[in-house]
Parts: C-alpha cells; sequence; structure tokens
C-alpha cells in the first residue's frame, strides 16, 4: 500500500470520526437538555410588598425556573399582585383575584400572604409558598399535603432560639437582650417564645418591645429604651416587617450603643453593619422551590409534594462593627462563619 493510499484511508476514517463525534456530542447535549415545558405557562405571585418581589428566593426561584425550560416571555408569565396586609381585606382582596384569573399556579412569599388563600372557599388554584416559617397554619398534614397548598419552609422561627446562642458565644457577658415585635404578626409570637426558651437555657433575660402593626415607624421611639444605661446589652431582630424595612437604621444605631445584634436575614445583616446574621441560605431555598414547581406543573399531584424544610444555613460577621463595639470574636466562630465582613 502506497503512502498516498495511506494517506486517503486515514483522512476518511478521521472524517468518519470527527462527524460521528459531532453529532453523539449533539446527541448527548439535547439528552442533557431541560424538556421545553409543553405549554404557555402563567404563575401568579401573591406579595406583601416590593421586598417580596425582590428577595433572594423569588429571584432564585425565577433564575432556576429558567434553566428548567421555562423562560420568562417565552413559555411562562409571572404575575404580580400585591395585598396589604394592613389595610382591612386588601390582601383578602388579592388572593381572590388572583385565584380567578385562571392561573397554573400561584406563589406567595410564606405564611402571612398564604393564609387568606388557605381561607378562600373556592381555592381551586395550586399554591406554593416559598418561604413559611409557620407551614402547619396552612397545611395540615405537611407530609402528604390534603388540599392544593404546599411549599417549603424556613427556619425564621426555628433557628431563633439558635441566633441567641450565637449571640451568647460571641459575646459571652450578654445579660440582657431585647427585640422589637410587631403585634399580631404571624411569626413574632413563636419566634420569641423560642427565643425565651433559649434565654432560660443560656440565663438571660429577654425583653419583648411592642409596636402597633403597620405603624413601623414607632420603632424609633422604642429604640430610645434599648440602651445599655437600661440594661440592655444585646438585639436580635424579629422577623417583623419593621426590623427588615428600617435594617439600616437599625444596625447604625446598635454600633453607635455598642451593643451586639443579629438579624434573621442575610442581605439586611452582617452586610449592613448587623454584628452577625444567622439564615437560610435563600438562593438554595428558591432552587429547591423551583424543582418543586416544575413537578406541580407536570401534573405531580400536591398530595405528592409534601413540604420542605430548608437545611441550608448561612452565618455572617461583621468584624469592623464587632470592632466598633469593643468585641474581639473568638477564632473558634470566626472559623464557622460562611462570610466575614470587614466594613
Amino acid at each position: 500500500m502506497n503512502f498516498t493510499l495511506k494517506q486517503a484511508i486515514f483522512t476518511v476514517l478521521a472524517a468518519i470520526i470527527i462527524v460521528g463525534g459531532y453529532f453523539s456530542w449533539q446527541f448527548i447535549s439535547k439528552e442533557t437538555q431541560p424538556t421545553a415545558p409543553p405549554k404557555n405557562y402563567k404563575i401568579g405571585f401573591l406579595a406583601l410588598s416590593d421586598k417580596d418581589v425582590q428577595s433572594e428566593n423569588y429571584i432564585a426561584f425565577k433564575a432556576h425556573m429558567g434553566k428548567l425550560g421555562y423562560v420568562e416571555g417565552k413559555n411562562v408569565e409571572y404575575i404580580v399582585k400585591q395585598g396589604d396586609r394592613n389595610i382591612k381585606g386588601d390582601l383578602e382582596k388579592s388572593a381572590k383575584e388572583l385565584n380567578e384569573s385562571g392561573l397554573d399556579l400561584i406563589l406567595t412569599g410564606g405564611t402571612t400572604s398564604t393564609v387568606p388563600l388557605k381561607e378562600l372557599k373556592d381555592l381551586k388554584t395550586s399554591v406554593y409558598f416559598l418561604s413559611a416559617a409557620r407551614p402547619e397554619l396552612v397545611v395540615g398534614n405537611l407530609a402528604a399535603p390534603e388540599g392544593l397548598i404546599t411549599g417549603i419552609s424556613e427556619g425564621v422561627v426555628s433557628l431563633a432560639g439558635k441566633r441567641l446562642e450565637f449571640l451568647k458565644e460571641i459575646d459571652p457577658s450578654i445579660k440582657k437582650v431585647a427585640s422589637i415585635i410587631e403585634k399580631g404578626h404571624t411569626t413574632a409570637a413563636a419566634a420569641q417564645a423560642k427565643i425565651d426558651a433559649a434565654a432560660q437555657e443560656l440565663g438571660i433575660k429577654t425583653v419583648a418591645i411592642e409596636i402597633e402593626a403597620g405603624k413601623y415607624e414607632q420603632i424609633f421611639e422604642k429604640l430610645k429604651t434599648i440602651t445599655r444605661a437600661n440594661g440592655i446589652d444585646g438585639y436580635i431582630a424579629c422577623t417583623c416587617l419593621s426590623n427588615e424595612k428600617y435594617a439600616k437604621e437599625l444596625a447604625d444605631y446598635f454600633r453607635k450603643e455598642k451593643i451586639p445584634s443579629i438579624n434573621a436575614e442575610v442581605g439586611i445583616g452582617a452586610k449592613l453593619g448587623w454584628l452577625a446574621t444567622y439564615s437560610n441560605n435563600r438562593t438554595r431555598t428558591g432552587e429547591l422551590a423551583a424543582e418543586s414547581v416544575d413537578r406541580i406543573l407536570k401534573g405531580t399531584p400536591i398530595s405528592q409534594i409534601p413540604v420542605k424544610f430548608a437545611s441550608d444555613v448561612l452565618f455572617e460577621l461583621n468584624l469592623k462593627t464587632a470592632k466598633e463595639i469593643g468585641i474581639t470574636i473568638p477564632q473558634a466562630i470566626l472559623s464557622r462563619a460562611n462570610k466575614v465582613y470587614q466594613e
């Protein structure tokens, strides 16, 4: 066999291998791509405020839905409707309107926005909550939901006692811790009960200071009582909207008063100047929610979609705040932090 013939054979074989490899890659690539949803979907979102729409849970949920093949503006539409819980009947009206809109599914931010859907006599649309601190208020059987409501639960309430433990570890001298809470808030009382139970074990006194529901500006008047002079040497943020709405102002105040503080929300905690944050990883929560919603939209009954409990948690610290309030955080605590801020 002469050189020219050998070269021709090798060229043909190489071409076959390249072409075969290309089509094999195309096949494998298509196999690993998410299957495009079979229709155009309409998903409603019952929000309490702009904060719900901007939450990490909701943003991560939509991003992961995209990875699963639900592309906004192409085969899925998100319809946001807000309801003010402080205006009588407003949240209930928004819930009813979404239920009557012929949607494929309704999302809610948490327990408070799910309750009015639960109370509808003719709920006809599947509901998925992105973060319910008290899922038992809207789902009877968490393992096998009986109705049209399920979702994912975060440890806003269940981790409340752990936040106090962290605060005590950071500053062992703490003896009296305060929280500002809103009257009638869905999760405030339950979270405070967890804090009180942990405080008893730790030998700490707790002070729950109430403000009227919806009158968030009252928080500044109440802050005047949270001082070192009044014996308060620690603060734990309630799950209430007032603590979220004025997160930066509160962080600045506790820095000035040299009071160690801990927040329940990554993004508005240590990042803004609170001493610490202990919270669920809300990006991961949103991703898990998307996976469950995908199953619902593809026909899996709600009874087969148990309420999930988020287990990924994040612990963050702010060393600049620690320095300003005169605290040296033990290395054992620093090594456990997922993120440390220096400003």
